[in-house]
């Protein structure tokens, strides 16, 4: 069973692309439906930071020239969209998954691959493809808080 069971004293939240292009209403990279299940989202996060465990909010950004954008949103791209540019609207977080109203995104240092610090025990890491595991630091940094669990 200890395999099967969560260890929720040992694990992170994690987060993945609830930014505004990929969310809010109206981009042409919307994903219908999630801004209906933010409010479940902002529950978790909300007994996560009450309970002081780690939040890991993943992110995408996609350089104007294209050259890191997945293929299948390439295209729009080419045809002129900017989505989830750096320091634009549309790259930050969702407003209510932020720990603080005026909290915004490092856009250069997350790209350098720094681990940014948004609140307490809270952080954004950018993934450069879809698996938030790759290229990216997620796994030694879950590891270096002794995580073996994660909600996503």
């Amino acid at each position: 069973m200890e395999y099967t069971s969560p260890d929720l004293s040992n694990s992170a939240l994690v987060t993945i692309d609830v930014q505004r292009d990929f969310s809010m209403p109206g981009p042409p990279a919307e994903i219908p439906g999630t801004m209906s299940i933010v409010p479940n989202i902002v529950r978790l996060l909300d007994a996560y930071r009450a309970s002081q465990r780690p939040i890991v909010h993943i992110i995408r950004l996609y350089l104007s020239a294209g050259s890191n954008v997945d293929l299948c949103r390439r295209e729009l791209i080419q045809r002129g969209n900017e989505l989830v540019c750096p320091g634009s609207a549309g790259a930050e977080l969702v407003q209510e998954l932020l720990p603080a109203a005026d909290t915004k995104l490092d856009c250069p240092y997350l790209l350098g691959g720094g681990i940014q610090t948004l609140g307490p025990g809270e952080v954004a890491i950018y993934k450069p493809r879809w698996g938030a595991f790759f290229g990216t630091p997620l796994h030694d940094h879950l590891d270096g808080l002794q995580v073996n669990t994660s909600g996503v």
